[in-house]
C-alpha cells in the first residue's frame, strides 16, 4: 500500500467542508467517522492517527469515496485537500500560441523574489496602510513569508502556487471561546491575500479607463491605502519581459475557513497583458516617493573607475556605483580616498564584488554619495 501524504485532520477538514458531518462517538475509539451530506448512509472511516498501520488502507478508501463524491480525479483531490487549510496565489504565465511549461532559472528566480514583495508590500499594507513603504521588515509581515509554502503547479502552462496558512482567529471578547461556527477574525495571511486581490483588481481598473493619476491620488488621500509603490513595483517585477508573457493571479480561499466565515468578496483571477506594462510603470511614476537625501549603509557594485593619479603615484577621485536600495538599482557617483579607490579597484577586479558605504546619498538632480564614514569590501 503506497503512502497516504496528506494527514487524516487534512481529510476531515476537507470533508467537513463539504458538509460531511462528524460522527463524535467514534472519536473515543480512536477513528474519524463522517456521514455523507447525501444522507445516503456512505462514511468516511479512517483512523485519527496517521502512524496507524491501517491508515493508508482505510484513508485511500475515504478518499476514492470521496473523489467519487467531488467527481474529480484522485491526485486533483489530494492536491486540494493539502491546500484546505491554506488560501493559495497562484502567478500563472501563459501564452495563447505556444506552451508554457518552464521558465529559466534567472527568471524563476525573479519571480520568486517578486512574489515575495508583493506578499511583504501587501502584509505591510494591512498592518500600517501608507502608498510607500520605506523597509519591508515588519514583524508581522516577516512572519508571513516565514509560513509560507510553495505547492505543486499544473500543466499546460507555468503556475507558481504560493500557500498562506489560514489561521483561526476568534472574534476578539468572544463569549464563545473555543465552540465550532463562532465568529472568526480574519488573520494577518488572510487580510494579506484578499488585499492582493483588490489592488489587483483596483490596479486593472485604472490602467484599463487610464485613471492612473486619479487612482493615486484616491490612494493618498484615502485613510487605509491599499495600493503602494512596493505592490506595483512588485507587480512590475513579474513579467516575463524576454518572451512578452501575460501573467495571472488566481486566488484559492482555503475550504475550511469557509465553514466560519463568508467567501471573500474580492476577484479570484485578475490578469495583467504584457501590453499593459508600460502603463503599469506609469502607475509605478506616480507612486515613486520623491526623496533628496539618505544616510544609510549602502551595498553596491562598482560600475566604473574615473579617477587620477596623485602627487603619491595612486588613484583617487570619481567612481560609479550600482547601489541596491529596497527593490531598486540606483546609479551613483562619489568621490574616493586614495584607499577607498584602492578597495573599489579590488572589488572592480574581483568580477563586481560588492562594496559596504556608510555616507549620505543625494538623490536630486543626480545619485551621488559624500560624507563617505565607511568604505570597504562587503565580504569583510
Amino acid at each position: 500500500m503506497s503512502n497516504i501524504d496528506v494527514t487524516s485532520l487534512e481529510i476531515r477538514d476537507y470533508a467537513q467542508s463539504l458538509h460531511w458531518t462528524i460522527v463524535r462517538e467514534a472519536l473515543a475509539d480512536g477513528l474519524f467517522v463522517l456521514n455523507s451530506p447525501s444522507k445516503d448512509g456512505t462514511q468516511l472511516i479512517f483512523p485519527k492517527d496517521t502512524e496507524n498501520s491501517s491508515f493508508a488502507e482505510l484513508a485511500k478508501i475515504a478518499l476514492e469515496r470521496l473523489s467519487e463524491f467531488r467527481r474529480v480525479d484522485f491526485n486533483q483531490l489530494l492536491e486540494d485537500i493539502r491546500e484546505v487549510n491554506d488560501d493559495v496565489v497562484c502567478l500563472r504565465y501563459f501564452s495563447h500560441t505556444k506552451i508554457v511549461n518552464s521558465l529559466s532559472f534567472e527568471e524563476a528566480f525573479q519571480t520568486i523574489a517578486a512574489a515575495r514583495q508583493m506578499l511583504l508590500s501587501a502584509a505591510s499594507s494591512v498592518v500600517n496602510p501608507v502608498v510607500y513603504h520605506p523597509k519591508l521588515n515588519r514583524t508581522e509581515p516577516q512572519d508571513l513569508i516565514k509560513k509560507t509554502k510553495f505547492r505543486h503547479t499544473q500543466e499546460g502552462s507555468f503556475i507558481l502556487k504560493i500557500a498562506i496558512p489560514f489561521e483561526r482567529h476568534l472574534a476578539k471578547n468572544s463569549l464563545f471561546d473555543g465552540l465550532e461556527g463562532m465568529p472568526v477574525e480574519k488573520s494577518i495571511g488572510r487580510k494579506t491575500v484578499e488585499l492582493i486581490s483588490a489592488s489587483s483588481n483596483e490596479i486593472l481598473g485604472s490602467i484599463e479607463s487610464n485613471t492612473m493619476e486619479a487612482l493615486y491620488r484616491s490612494q493618498v488621500e484615502s485613510e487605509r491605502p491599499i495600493v503602494s509603490f512596493n505592490f506595483c513595483d512588485s507587480l512590475l517585477r513579474m513579467f516575463d519581459k524576454e518572451r512578452e508573457l501575460p501573467f495571472e493571479l488566481i486566488f484559492n480561499w482555503s475550504r475550511a475557513s469557509l465553514k466560519n466565515m463568508p467567501f471573500p468578496s474580492v476577484p479570484d483571477k485578475v490578469l495583467f497583458p504584457f501590453t499593459y506594462l508600460s502603463k503599469l510603470e506609469e502607475l509605478k511614476s506616480y507612486f515613486t516617493p520623491v526623496k533628496s537625501e539618505i544616510t544609510d549603509t549602502f551595498y553596491g557594485t562598482v560600475e566604473s573607475l574615473n579617477g587620477d593619479i596623485g602627487p603619491d603615484d595612486r588613484r583617487f577621485g570619481e567612481a560609479t556605483f550600482n547601489l541596491l536600495i529596497e527593490t531598486e538599482i540606483i546609479k551613483a557617483k562619489a568621490n574616493l580616498t586614495a584607499d577607498q579607490y584602492q578597495e573599489a579597484i579590488i572589488a572592480h577586479g574581483r568580477g563586481n564584488a560588492y562594496v559596504m558605504i556608510r555616507a549620505k546619498l543625494s538623490l536630486q538632480p543626480k545619485a551621488k554619495l559624500h560624507n563617505i564614514i565607511e568604505f570597504k569590501l562587503a565580504e569583510k
